[in-house]
């Protein structure tokens, strides 16, 4: 974004929310210290974000601080719902490192770092099939269906109880 505005392509840098989980969160907890990063566990679903040591912290810290952004942490729990409800009203399999943001997002919302009124940008890195171990925890079991398209309809049409498969 720096980068950008630097060439003149935007005229403002956005404010950065930076997620991490809370399995392992060293800028969220240095955020809530004052400033200093210490090295973490990392015990969480969202393995791509699982970073105890990260390799350039202090670039991050500056780049957040100064788009007047904020550090949260989420859940393994609100990642895992986040990828039900991604997938379920867009269509969209994410796996835990990609959807974090969209929860950390929901969760920005909800006390009040993020307006509800504010234009946002949430960027999903990671697709699902890196991680359908965790997707199944999301959502459950797939069905199985045999590679025929009446056999899909009469499934959609059970699943759907008013029927408007046809």
């Amino acid at each position: 974004f720096k980068d950008l505005s630097m060439l003149g392509i935007t005229n403002r840098i956005p404010r950065i929310l930076g997620v991490q989980s809370t399995g392992c969160q060293p800028f969220v907890t240095a955020s809530e210290s004052g400033g200093v990063l210490v090295e973490c566990e990392e015990d969480t679903i969202a393995d791509s974000i699982a970073v105890g040591i990260p390799r350039n912290p202090i670039k991050a810290q500056r780049a957040v601080n100064a788009s007047d952004g904020a550090w949260i942490a989420v859940s393994d729990t609100e990642i895992l719902a986040m990828m039900k409800t991604l997938g379920s009203t867009e269509g969209i399999f994410g796996e835990p490192a990609g959807v974090a943001g969209l929860a950390g997002l929901k969760a920005a919302v909800e006390r009040k770092i993020v307006r509800p009124d504010e234009r946002v940008v949430c960027v999903m890195t990671g697709n699902g099939l890196k991680d359908p171990a965790n997707a199944g925890k999301a959502v459950g079991t797939p069905a199985l269906l045999k590679p025929d398209l009446l056999e899909l309809i009469d499934y959609m049409n059970r699943k759907n109880d008013k029927g408007c498969v046809r």
